[in-house]
């Protein structure tokens, strides 16, 4: 009896300092997981519902009310207000993403074939994912002014003779200012998703076409769109979410002047700078419910895309 108590003693303790070891693993994975556990409650759900019990308060009185609701809907509703202009340059960005989708593929696939000039447009593509936004913002802006490189160059070949033009302070050709950098800078960060699935294509997939005698365009159109089939659908998912939320670099070019504006602009300047809540809290959840129903029927449709491994 006495050597079995001895034998057991040694058993029971060491389980004891597992189980001390496995309470201490927990309690670190508990205490590791508590900063974002307290962050999604604090500025996910708290904030969330805090916005959508002010888009029914007014501002005013503080009492239920829907009248930021119709105020919203009739200025986006209503041709020549402020609102149906910022709507329409948000449109306008997201139509802008749909056009660049392709020419980003076609661009990746240049660069994947290490086309005579991919150099060239390694480095001019990739050149603003490599420098920080505001500085390649100052950079653009210098680049474009009256005494730029750019318009220098187009005076000297006679387009301006009236003087040459300030193209962010000119409502005229400010918001496509705007776009064209938004081009430049939206090129090289989906660039990198393509090539690296343009990788991943065999090699062998890539030969048999070639024997069977496709040509450039074709071997884009045969061979690789249907192989990036899931990722294109992936792209065009994320894409119908932005349909609200497509905004250009407006914060750092224009600042929202001379009919530059989006919708997330405006709801920072109404926010931010303006201090009011209310109605930007409504155009919020109008935002939201609009852009679920696209999302979802989105999805359904990018489902029916055969996932294909290789």
């Amino acid at each position: 009896m006495a050597r079995e108590r001895v034998c057991r003693l040694p058993a029971t303790a060491k389980k004891r300092k597992l189980s001390r070891a496995k309470l201490g693993t927990w309690a670190f994975a508990y205490a590791v997981l508590a900063l974002p556990i307290i962050y999604f409650f604090i500025f996910y759900v708290y904030v969330n519902f805090s916005s959508i019990a002010l888009a029914f308060q007014s501002s005013k009185t503080g009492k239920l009310t829907f009248e930021n609701f119709r105020f919203v809907w009739h200025e986006l509703t209503r041709s020549g207000t402020d609102l149906f202009g910022v709507l329409k340059n948000t449109m306008t960005f997201w139509l802008l993403g749909w056009i660049m989708m392709p020419i980003n593929i076609v661009v990746s696939f240049i660069l994947y074939k290490q086309i005579r000039g991919y150099k060239f447009f390694q480095t001019v593509f990739y050149l603003p994912s490599i420098i920080s936004a505001v500085v390649w913002m100052t950079a653009y802006k210098n680049f474009i002014n009256p005494e730029g490189p750019l318009m220098r160059l187009f005076a000297s070949m006679g387009f301006y003779k009236n003087g040459v033009p300030e193209l962010l302070n000119d409502s005229r050709y400010a918001f496509g200012a705007v776009i064209g950098s938004s081009v430049w800078l939206g090129i090289p960060s989906n660039m990198l998703i393509y090539c690296g699935s343009l990788c991943r294509i065999p090699h062998d997939v890539i030969e048999a076409a070639r024997l069977d005698g496709v040509g450039f365009w074709g071997e884009i159109r045969h061979v690789t769109f249907p192989l990036l089939g899931p990722l294109i659908a992936t792209q065009v998912l994320l894409h119908c979410t932005t349909i609200l939320n497509s905004s250009g670099n407006v914060l750092l070019l224009t600042e929202g002047k001379w009919g530059t504006s989006t919708l997330n602009y405006w709801l920072y300047e109404q926010v931010v700078v303006s201090g009011q809540v209310n109605i930007p809290s409504a155009m919020g959840l109008l935002m939201t419910l609009v852009t679920i129903p696209i999302v979802v029927l989105s999805r359904f449709l990018t489902r029916r895309i055969e996932d294909i491994e290789y």
